[in-house]
């Protein structure tokens, strides 16, 4: 949040943060990297960022993500999703399950383009995991 200090015509930062159950509600997002299931013979590396909310422990809060696998046997999917809600740690930080699938359209890359891969037929790979912690906390203003 942003204040204008009205002596010197400038904007500021606000040294307050929004409490949501008790707890600083953050902006930050979380990382997590994992493995598809085998479909067809063959399975996927994923890492996602989830997009920034804000949030704590407590909250129940979630985060959208989407992107696209690497490479294997040819082909990438792509994938968009939501976490589980926030499941606190004791020392008030938290993480988020993840559990969805890939969309079941194959592609490949195309110099700067992507194409769907008609020799691959459509087909679906499931994943789970948890992501870390948050990511991108302010300075100072981290979860102890």
């Amino acid at each position: 949040m942003r204040r204008k200090d009205e002596k010197a015509g400038k904007f500021q930062a606000e040294e307050s943060i929004p409490v949501i159950a008790g707890e600083p509600a953050m902006a930050h997002a979380h990382y997590m990297q994992t493995v598809t299931d085998v479909t067809l013979n063959h399975s996927h590396m994923m890492e996602l960022y989830t997009y920034a909310v804000n949030g704590n422990s407590t909250d129940g809060h979630v985060h959208t993500f989407q992107g696209h696998t690497l490479m294997a046997d040819g082909h990438f999917h792509r994938f968009l999703g939501t976490t589980g809600p926030a499941v606190g740690l004791p020392n008030g930080e938290h993480y988020h399950r993840i559990v969805s699938q890939v969309e079941d359209e194959p592609f490949s890359f195309l110099g700067n383009l992507y194409k769907t891969v008609l020799t691959v037929p459509r087909h679906v790979h499931r994943y789970r995991g948890v992501t870390g912690r948050g990511i991108g906390y302010e300075p100072d203003r981290k979860p102890s």
